[in-house]
């Protein structure tokens, strides 16, 4: 197989711009194993028939609180929920019940069907708030990387009508929302994505409903290319009518800006929590 060309596979694959990636794994699985043997939490929850559709819930300690729902990056072909666990440890001690969600991933699955079953996960969540300790006139939603990228696409587009369990504000973590740099790079080996794919996966080209605001948040320090595309996208939905604000990190890589959703000080807790509890 011919090399890509390091310009685009370094731009857009983390793993490359980033040393030491497994160093953020290993803390993130300690963080969160100990976050589900200290916390009350209902794990495995099946939110649809696909061998990934589960999710982990942990209540806040008053019922009917805010909903905050998270999904895991890993360019849509790695990672799981267990591995983001910890995350509950930000938002729970905030009064805000915290659902982490699966989704099946590539190459099982293409991604369209994931975009498909993100929006799935959202309607049971909704329908089932009150069961998981939550109020379902107060979700929001967040994710991280190919994460933020699959809440920014499962939203309805702009001049679609709001279903019921369209999130009130989601914020979006380091997301990838132009795809066809996809195409030229070495995950796509998994990922599979083809270039008729390209359009309707891209949110940046069918931004989301103004009915929901938007935080877009890159670290200072991801490369120029992904930080670039959260600003952009931003730009891009204020353009067409909707609700969006560029937040930038500074010193954060792709991997450590997760950091700052670990505790219920960290900033990205407290953006959250600022949509969640209003």
């Amino acid at each position: 197989m011919t090399s890509l060309p390091d310009d685009i596979e370094s731009q857009y694959n983390p793993r490359k711009a980033v040393a030491n990636v497994e160093a953020f794994a290993e803390r993130a699985a300690a963080r969160s194993a100990a976050t589900r043997a200290g916390r009350r939490a209902g794990l495995d929850l099946r939110y649809g028939a696909s061998p990934l559709s589960t999710l982990d819930v942990f209540p806040a300690d008053t019922p009917d609180a805010p909903l905050h729902v998270f999904l895991h990056g890993g360019y849509w072909r790695g990672r799981d929920k267990g591995d983001y666990s910890y995350v509950a440890d930000a938002l729970v001690p905030l009064g805000i019940t915290t659902v982490v969600m699966n989704y099946d991933l590539c190459p099982a699955v293409e991604l369209p069907a994931i975009v498909r079953q993100v929006r799935e996960g959202l309607q049971w969540i909704h329908a089932h708030a009150r069961e998981l300790g939550g109020d379902p006139a107060h979700l929001t939603a967040s994710g991280h990387s190919a994460g933020a990228h699959l809440i920014a696409a499962a939203l309805p587009r702009q001049g679609e009508p709001a279903p019921a369990w369209t999130p009130r504000a989601a914020v979006l973590v380091s997301g990838i929302y132009e795809l066809q740099p996809v195409l030229s790079i070495s995950v796509n080996q998994e990922i599979r994505l083809r270039p008729d794919q390209v359009d309707a996966m891209s949110p940046m080209r069918h931004p989301p409903t103004a009915a929901v605001p938007l935080v877009v948040v890159a670290g200072g320090a991801e490369t120029v290319s992904w930080v670039g595309q959260s600003r952009d996208f931003a730009k891009r939905c204020v353009a067409a009518g909707g609700q969006a604000a560029y937040v930038e990190l500074p010193g954060l890589h792709h991997y450590s800006i997760m950091n700052a959703l670990e505790r219920p000080e960290d900033t990205l807790a407290r953006l959250i929590a600022a949509y969640a509890r209003a």
